[in-house]
């Protein structure tokens, strides 16, 4: 009950943010801030291109193309974590995108610690593609046109008086259904990674991973900028994270900034 329950919340979270006004002149002015970090980026000016882009930023405005922009500039000026962290904000807006995927793969080449993944690969790797191909409202308005076609497979099949166009039009409206409910779990896991903050870029150049949520506790290992980790759970200034090699530790939470 409780997993059918999320899946009504997010479909109907998703017409919402469909439906809902936007506010063109706040928004316009908002833009005006991008374009100005445009014009600084173009001029090679990337101090002040940051400085614009943040400040659009904190208008409470997500934009793929904000993020993107700001980690070029961080990647410009040798600020590889914060290019990184950027990066990978892009990439949770726009699933897939070559451009964003490519610049994140070399700043990734940059960066000290070169975690490896104790997951099958290949598998996660092929899901995650499939996955990333449409963002949550594309997912959700596949969906939606899958169903209008299922619903309407089952009307010729309910009015059809041919036995043949009964049979077609009957089990050509399951497949479909089925296939629409896949599409609703793909735009629920693609809606649930927008919207979580369970993972991280390490912001400090080096971080000491330790065994408990105390400087003196037992040192683990170390981690250094621009790598990602997961966070398992927060006590105070202390966060526990873990690695996607599963090693698991205690760390400041000022030296690591929320995807």
């Amino acid at each position: 009950m409780k997993f059918r329950n999320s899946y009504i919340l997010t479909i109907t979270l998703l017409f919402c943010w469909m439906l809902s006004p936007v506010k063109t002149s706040a928004i316009n002015g908002d833009y005006l801030l991008l374009d100005s970090g445009n014009a600084a980026y173009n001029k090679a000016d990337y101090t002040k291109a940051i400085s614009f882009y943040q400040h659009f930023l904190n208008g409470n405005i997500e934009s793929a193309q904000a993020y993107y922009n700001l980690g070029n500039c961080y990647f410009r000026t040798n600020e590889i974590g914060k290019a990184i962290l950027y990066y990978e904000k892009a990439e949770k807006l726009t699933p897939g995108e070559p451009d964003v995927q490519y610049n994140l793969q070399l700043a990734n080449q940059k960066i000290t610690d070169k975690v490896t993944s104790d997951a099958p690969i290949f598998i996660y790797s092929d899901w995650k593609k499939m996955e990333d191909k449409f963002t949550e409202k594309q997912w959700a308005l596949i969906c939606i046109g899958l169903l209008c076609l299922g619903l309407l497979l089952f009307g010729i099949y309910l009015s059809a008086s041919g036995m043949l166009i009964r049979q077609l039009s009957f089990w050509s409206g399951c497949i479909i259904i089925i296939f629409s409910l896949f599409t609703l779990y793909l735009a629920h896991q693609q809606y649930e990674l927008l919207n979580s903050h369970d993972t991280a870029i390490v912001m400090a150049s080096t971080v000491t991973v330790t065994g408990a949520p105390d400087e003196k506790a037992t040192q683990l290992f170390v981690i250094h900028e621009g790598t990602k980790v997961s966070i398992v759970k927060t006590e105070g200034e202390w966060t526990e994270v873990k690695l996607s090699n599963g090693n698991q530790g205690w760390l400041i939470s000022s030296d690591i900034s929320e995807i």
